[in-house]
């Protein structure tokens, strides 16, 4: 059976075009089964649409007959998940994340990255992680909606009235409505929160203080000391995957770039520290590609030193 037919068998199962003798056949086959954990196992975890999700998980159900709500063979579900890529996605443009998923005993969920990676939480809030970052959250989500997390990671919140949601860091956490917030914790003891969007209030735990950020916010936290600074920013916003940057400071974008990247950019040459750049940068772009816009558009050159990079 080639991949034409799997893909119309799957279809045909939502669309109540198979019987049930079909249906239960088509469950069965070790070829269908093996293809639906390819497509699941390959596809990462990309936005899907929560009520047309719902209606597809409503459509699978309503297949099985004879069986009560809450009793859905577990070969069905597999086909839910196909089904919901196949037609939300397109089957065709399979997305491989570089994720690590893991179990615990008490039922956590740790995703891990070496790259810049969009993990998609379970109730359809949006985690970019960079690399080398990593995210906890228990397994029944949507009941507990907190998240752990170690490295820098910018969230988008799915926002619900009844289901606050909170990120811990270190010996904090964010308490969030439903907004747009980059996390940068570059050592053990310093945390940065930018907020973006919306609004967060910001938790230290050893010494029960609140502070509560607004838009265009950066807060410092020092957790050594317990102290927080609060500093108001003016060019850098975040839209749909990409950081958006007017009039940025080059100097400032290159401590920003090096963070990111976790790469070594000097600029030499005094005459164009005090340059600016605007523009824009995905969150998966290549540091070479954004060192080369910036380049281009500024009219700047670069080189390699060992582990170091020259902007001349």
């Amino acid at each position: 059976m080639d991949k034409v037919e799997k893909k119309r068998l799957i279809k045909s199962l939502l669309s109540g075009g198979l019987t049930k003798k079909q249906r239960k056949d088509f469950a069965d086959l070790e070829p269908i089964d093996i293809e639906i954990r390819k497509q699941w196992d390959e596809s990462g975890n990309r936005p899907v649409d929560m009520e047309i999700k719902e209606q597809i998980w409503k459509k699978v159900r309503s297949q099985c007959e004879g069986k009560k709500e809450n009793q859905v063979p577990v070969e069905l579900r597999w086909i839910y998940v196909a089904a919901s890529l196949a037609l939300l996605l397109g089957i065709a443009g399979l997305w491989k994340h570089s994720l690590n998923y893991k179990f615990s005993e008490n039922e956590l969920v740790k995703v891990t990255t070496q790259y810049n990676t969009l993990h998609i939480l379970p109730d359809s809030s949006k985690v970019w992680m960079e690399p080398g970052s990593s995210i906890e959250y228990y397994k029944d989500f949507n009941k507990d909606r907190k998240v752990w997390l170690s490295g820098n990671s910018l969230f988008e919140i799915f926002k619900r009235k009844e289901s606050p949601f909170q990120v811990h860091i270190n010996d904090a956490f964010i308490e969030v409505k439903g907004t747009c917030f980059l996390v940068k914790q570059e050592n053990t003891d310093l945390c940065e929160v930018t907020l973006f969007k919306g609004k967060v209030e910001f938790n230290i735990q050893s010494t029960q203080q609140t502070k509560e950020m607004f838009p265009s916010q950066k807060l410092i936290y020092n957790s050594a000391n317990s102290q927080t600074q609060i500093e108001s920013i003016t060019n850098i916003n975040w839209e749909n995957g990409k950081y958006t940057f007017k009039d940025i400071p080059l100097n400032q974008l290159i401590e920003f770039i090096n963070q990111k990247y976790d790469s070594d950019i000097v600029l030499k040459a005094t005459h164009i520290q005090q340059s600016s750049f605007s523009g824009n940068i995905r969150h998966d772009e290549k540091i070479d590609e954004v060192l080369y816009k910036i380049c281009y558009s500024l009219n700047l050159n670069k080189k390699e030193e060992g582990s170091k990079i020259i902007v001349y």
